[in-house]
């Protein structure tokens, strides 16, 4: 009897260790002053870059990356600094049995700039998928446009040599830590000739970004081109241009209506009381314009590990918005400024305030900087040029 009631007794013991152990690891603490259990929660905070300070309602907890645990149920105010970089602070609800993931951006205060050309660009336009920036050149000059060296070349030559005919280009945005600029980056898609002028053309992408529609300056005559080669004997497609037309709107509406599909009813419910619809490079958010001018954003993975149901914002007031590549942040452009903010309007950082073209903006494909076209020496160039926001 009495072996039989140590084996109770040790069952019982084990199991009371194994509920405590199952307890302890989901965040329950014993609470002394009021003799129960209390449950706990985590909150694992990244950033980027590391190394950034996190203080918890005013207390210094450490630096990034950092794991808090222990926090009874409630909101605190969360604040990550880094010197050099933008603050960055939210509160965030702290629940039992549940861990918060925090991943911040921090952008530099001070970005640096970097010239891409150096003569003078006509009529820069991003890919709508982000891959590269087309743009022309009217001058004669030799060099008119092409890629700044970058410092540091091999025994001082430039990377990149190519021709400066006047017509159309097409820059390849590498996701390179450092801009490469050789021949592979840049293409001269049309040259210039006596019959066709096709650097003061218009031009639009297909939605793939794979082609370009040029129609010559004063003249109703239409050009199809690869955007990733040169097109030795330009196709023209003038007879066609109305199916072209009509084969790319079909494409780009049916792409937007499976995306949509994809988000499920309240996305789609969402999206049809808004228009111009951007969506981000995963393809789990978007955001468009209301009737009376408001940006609404579309946000299926509001958080980074997906456990929250999609979530609804409006977005600060600006002239222009444009994704960043992260898929968590949105490119404001306002007169003179550019800022990024979360995408619930949360922590607005302004990234560069001067003269710049409001209408064209490229992100790098890995966020590491923006380009932009503006004038910074007019008495060299009237044009404008492209020039890289470094942001890490």
């Amino acid at each position: 009897m009495k072996k039989l009631f140590g084996i109770l007794a040790f069952l019982a013991a084990a199991l009371l260790l194994t509920t405590g152990i199952i307890f302890y690891a989901r965040g329950y603490r014993p609470n002394l002053k009021e003799k129960s259990l209390q449950g706990t929660g985590i909150v694992s905070i990244k950033s980027k870059p590391q190394g950034a300070a996190v203080s918890i309602n005013g207390e210094r907890k450490g630096t990034t990356d950092l794991d808090i645990t222990d926090l009874s149920p409630g909101k605190y105010k969360i604040k990550i600094t880094k010197e050099g970089f933008s603050t960055w602070e939210k509160e965030e609800e702290v629940k039992k049995e549940a861990v918060n993931l925090i991943e911040a951006v921090l952008f530099p205060v001070a970005p640096s700039l970097r010239a891409l050309t150096f003569t003078g660009v006509v009529s820069p336009l991003a890919s709508p998928v982000g891959d590269k920036i087309v743009f022309a050149l009217s001058g004669p000059k030799e060099t008119a446009g092409l890629p700044a060296r970058p410092a540091g070349g091999p025994n001082g030559s430039p990377r990149g040599e190519a021709s400066g005919k006047a017509g159309i280009w097409a820059l390849s945005l590498s996701t390179s830590s450092l801009p490469s600029f050789f021949v592979k980056d840049l293409v001269q898609l049309a040259s210039d000739t006596k019959e066709f002028s096709f650097s003061s053309g218009e031009y639009q992408f297909s939605p793939d970004g794979k082609q370009v529609l040029v129609k010559l300056a004063d003249q109703s005559i239409f050009f199809l081109l690869e955007t990733s080669k040169k097109n030795e004997n330009p196709k023209e497609v003038t007879l066609d241009v109305d199916k072209i037309r009509q084969d790319w709107n079909q494409k780009a509406s049916s792409d937007t209506k499976n995306r949509l599909k994809s988000l499920g009813k309240s996305a789609e419910t969402t999206a049809s009381g808004l228009t111009n619809l951007a969506f981000s490079t995963d393809k789990n958010s978007f955001f468009g314009l209301t009737a009376d001018g408001l940006v609404v954003l579309y946000a299926g993975k509001p958080e980074p590990n997906g456990s929250k149901p999609p979530k609804i914002f409006n977005l600060p007031k600006a002239e222009k918005y444009f994704w960043y590549p992260d898929n968590k942040h949105v490119i404001l452009v306002n007169k003179e400024a550019i800022s990024i903010t979360e995408i619930d309007g949360t922590n607005n950082v302004t990234i560069y305030t001067s003269n710049f073209d409001p209408n064209f903006l490229a992100p790098w494909p890995d966020g590491s900087r923006l380009v932009i076209a503006t004038t910074l020496n007019s008495s060299v160039s009237s044009l404008p040029n492209l020039y890289a926001i470094e942001l890490h």
